[in-house]
Parts: structure tokens; sequence; C-alpha cells
């Protein structure tokens, strides 16, 4: 973050001033509420974007790969912790949620589904070690029914079904849809199929006391929010159910930045989904491109009902996925893809850098 020449690099990022010039905000919002963890979290959350952006600026295809394969490696290591959690705890409790390596079971699920995508998309790009991806969709699927998020497995089949679509795969992605919906079907003879299903009537019921909740707070402060975990401080006085955030990504953002931090946050979104589709019809790291469009939806179907993208470990991985946008394909290379047009400020600097050396 102190190193000029790095940090250039991300200011370079188009938009990425408004974004970070606009993150200065939330701390001085959270001073004025009281909101100690959020002055906190309001000096983290920009050191993740600078390091996530810094790494998709220097990202290319070799170095993508071997990342992701390390991700799939580490995973059997969070794995192997989280069913000797499992195995210690069984005993005094046995409906216990393993948490692995994370504060709670739930971003563990997050980090599984993740995981899960990225092993299928190296089944695609890497099929000399599909039975290895194979084992390792396999060991993360126990991992996730050891953890027993719901959402996470709501979240899972939804980023591998808009995967398969996105391959073509749609005789392959009609069996998904059927083998899920009867897999879902049989759990009303066998409950046991899906953990904690049985409770999702309470879990929504605190679910909506949250959401009703946050919107008061939304209500009361609508411009600038109050800070990062403005839920844990509103939750008290407005007689809510007590924890750290809304449990829905949209009620968080807005509660926790307001609508004009929101409207800043949807912008710079929608100008980098942009250039992602733009790149994907256009063929330029396809598979790539599938892979973080199949994140996004995994990580909105999460967030309908959890915010577990917002931390550490979930939001870097999201973020080395994410750097996949940055890398120049092999057509690029060789100048046989079809260029993005220029001037467009959605365009990323490598794309613009691809762009200036095929037509030098």
């Amino acid at each position: 973050m102190f190193h000029y020449g790095r940090r250039q690099r991300v200011f370079d990022e188009p938009y990425t001033r408004l974004l970070l010039g606009f993150l200065i905000l939330p701390f001085f919002v959270s001073a004025v509420y009281g909101n100690y963890k959020g002055m906190l979290i309001s000096l983290l959350v920009p050191a993740i974007l600078i390091s996530g952006l810094y790494i998709k600026s220097i990202m290319n295809k070799q170095l993508f790969n071997r990342a992701m394969d390390l991700a799939c490696v580490c995973s059997l290591l969070c794995f192997a912790v989280a069913l000797g959690q499992k195995w210690f705890f069984y005993g005094e409790n046995p409906s216990y949620r393993p948490e692995s390596l994370c504060m709670n079971a739930n971003y563990y699920g997050m980090l599984i589904e993740f995981v899960i995508l990225i092993a299928v998309y190296r089944m695609v790009t890497n099929p000399k070690r599909l039975w290895a991806y194979l084992a390792i969709v396999g060991v993360n699927l126990i991992g996730l029914y050891l953890c027993a998020s719901l959402s996470a497995l709501f979240a899972t089949c939804c980023g591998l079904f808009v995967f398969l679509l996105l391959k073509k795969k749609y005789k392959l992605a009609a069996v998904f849809f059927v083998v899920t919906a009867l897999f879902v079907g049989a759990n009303f003879i066998y409950p046991l199929l899906i953990p904690r299903v049985e409770s999702i009537d309470i879990s929504f019921g605190q679910r909506f006391s949250i959401w009703e909740t946050a919107m008061k707070g939304i209500r009361q402060h609508p411009l600038l929010g109050q800070g990062p975990m403005s839920y844990s401080i509103i939750c008290g006085p407005f007689g809510g159910y007590k924890t750290f955030h809304c449990h829905n990504l949209i009620f968080d953002v807005l509660l926790n930045y307001g609508v004009i931090g929101a409207g800043v946050f949807f912008f710079y979104g929608l100008q980098k989904l942009h250039l992602i589709v733009r790149r994907f019809k256009r063929g330029i790291s396809k598979n790539m491109n599938a892979l973080v469009l199949a994140l996004l939806t995994a990580v909105l179907a999460h967030g309908m009902t959890d915010v577990t993208i917002f931390w550490i470990q979930t939001a870097m991985l999201f973020f080395l996925i994410y750097s996949s946008v940055g890398t120049v394909s092999e057509e690029e290379r060789r100048g046989q893809a079809s260029p993005l047009p220029l001037p467009d400020y959605a365009l990323d600097l490598n794309a613009k850098t691809a762009y200036a050396v095929k037509n030098s």
C-alpha cells in the first residue's frame, strides 16, 4: 500500500480512485456514531481492495492456474482440520458445525463453494488431472456437509449451473438441475441428506427479524449509513435479533455505507461486469471469464441470506479468482482475438496494453 510503483498500478485501474476515495468516508462516519469496529474495518477494506487489485495487475495465465491448484491443495488441509474438529466435539455436541481455519462455519462454507468452482474450472483447463480435481470436489462436498451451510450449498449449485451454461454444456446442465431437484425432493423422505434443513423455519424467522431491524437503521441514516458492522450497534436499540451483520448483502451495504456508498459500489461493479461479459463474448480468456461469472453468481446467491464475502479470507480468495480478468490470453498475444474497441473507460489496464501491442 505504501510502495508508489505498486500502488500506482492499482490507481491506474479505471474508476478505482473513485472507489478508494469514497472508502475514506466510512472511517469518519463510524467515528461519528461511535462505531469503533467499523473504524478498524474501514482501514482493512481498502487494504484488501488494493491488495486484490494489485494481484490482478500482475496476473498471468500460468501463475493463475498455479494459484488455483494451490487453493485446491490448501482446501485439503482445511478439510482435515474440520474433520478433526467434528470428531473432537461430536461427543458433547453432535450438531456441532466445524469452522476449520475460519471464524465460523459459514465462512468455511463460502471458501468451499469457491474451491468447488475452481476445481470444476481446472477440470476443463487441465483434463489430464481430471480425477484429482474430482477428488477435490468430493472432499469439499463432505466438508460442506460437515459445516452444514445451506446458503453455501445453494450458492454452489447456482454457480455450477451458470458455469455449465456458459460452457454450453446444456445437456449436462439439465442433468445437474434434475439431479439437484431430485436430491432436494429426496430430503423430504430422508431428512439427513441435507443437514439443518429442519431448522429452516427458525433460521428464516431470525433473518426476517434482522432484515426488519436493518430497514429501520437504513431509514435512520439513508445517505452514508453508520459505517461497517453497523448492525451490531443498532440491533440493541431497535430490539432486533443480535448478530454482527444483516445476513443480506444489499441490506448490509445500504446500512453500512448508505445509498451513496451503494451507488458507488454498484457503478464500479457494473463497469467491471460489463468488461468481463465483453471479454467472454469476444473469446478472450473464455474459461477464466466463465469461472469469474460463476463466482459472482455464487456470491450473489449466498448474499441473499448471508454476508460471508465481507471478510479477509473469503474476500482475498475472491480477488485471487477475479485477478484472472487481468490476464492476457494467447489469442491476444498472437493478435487473433477480436479487440475491445477503444476508447472505453471500462477497460482495464492490461486489456489496453494488449490492444496497443497488437496494433503497434
